[in-house]
């Protein structure tokens, strides 16, 4: 009995090791379609047989996905349910909430599973079609970003060109997921113009939003966007610094947060895949004194709808 009960706890550990599943992060992706797979991935069209379709999705990103899902595009008024009628809407399940993995204590991220049983459409006699079946995975998400950037005097920036030293590089952390924040070469500091009349400067800065996911987001336009478009991001944008404020940053001006949907101007993403957004940053010189570098930062907290797509195939002979 003793050995039987070992057996039985061995059994059991092993499981528990094989069952173990390794931890995926994408730095660049939020979820991810880990499977789409048919089987079979060949059938005849009057055998009577079922083709299964399996998809697995899992967060590999940096934050909770939510409202979760997949939508089978192809299979409307062609294929047929398991009782021979025709589908008439395009299949789709929900997955609710994927949690994204913790890294740091070897726990991986949500993941889920859909199937689905469907009869192939009915093909004539003499071809052999390959049918494409899109599963589309959507999903609301979210991406902290956030950028210090270095400030200098006019004549600390004298200086240090006299002195051939390089001003402070900005940094710039991102969340992991599709949409980041970056800045172009030639935009990396603020160079405030502490000599001229006037107890305030206003310098513009820009900055950018880019997709590098291998989705797109697709959030609804609304209040005057373009009718059927996607790609619109929401959320905050705050400004923290001496004596600073926005001055006209997206048709807003004063203060130091901004909400994209209160904002004159709407910020989406587009085929190319990045979108601009240019603030005038007004500085109090009265406040800022006669300190030759600090910094101000820019905290983004957005968010989006995005969407990943997977396609397979299923070879249907004629019969």
């Amino acid at each position: 009995m003793k050995k039987i009960l070992l057996l039985i706890v061995l059994l059991v550990l092993a499981a528990g090791c094989t069952g173990n599943r390794q931890v995926q992060v994408d730095d660049s992706n939020g979820l991810r379609i880990s499977t789409f797979i048919t089987s079979p991935s060949v059938v005849e069209s009057i055998s009577g047989d079922t083709v299964l379709f399996d998809m697995e999705v899992e967060n590999v990103g940096g934050t909770t996905a939510k409202n979760v899902q997949i939508d089978l595009y192809g299979v409307q008024g062609q294929w047929r349910d398991t009782n021979g009628n025709l589908l008439t809407s395009t299949q789709t399940k929900t997955l609710g909430t994927l949690k994204p993995p913790i890294a740091s204590r070897n726990i991986p991220g949500d993941f889920k599973m859909a199937q689905w049983e469907f009869k192939t459409p009915a093909i004539p006699q003499g071809i052999t079609p390959d049918l494409k079946i899109e599963g589309r995975v959507s999903y609301d998400y979210n991406t902290s970003g956030h950028l210090i950037v270095p400030v200098v005097s006019e004549d600390e920036f004298r200086r240090s060109q006299i002195e051939s030293q390089p001003i402070e590089e900005p940094v710039i952390i991102n969340s992991q997921g599709p949409i980041k924040l970056t800045l172009s070469a030639n935009n990396r500091f603020i160079i405030l113009d502490t000599t001229s009349s006037g107890s305030t400067y206003t310098h513009p800065f820009r900055i950018e939003l880019q997709n590098v996911g291998a989705g797109f987001p697709i959030t609804p336009e609304v209040g005057g966007g373009i009718i059927g478009a996607g790609g619109r991001l929401t959320g905050t944008i705050q400004l923290l610094g001496p004596g600073v404020e926005f001055d006209d940053c997206l048709g807003v001006s004063g203060g130091n947060e901004i909400n994209l949907d209160d904002a004159s101007i709407m910020v989406r993403l587009r085929d190319s895949g990045t979108v601009p957004i240019v603030c005038n940053i007004k500085f109090d010189k009265t406040v800022w004194g006669n300190r030759p570098t600090d910094s101000v930062q820019f905290i983004f907290n957005l968010f989006y709808r995005y969407y990943v797509r997977e396609e397979v195939s299923v070879r249907v002979v004629g019969r």
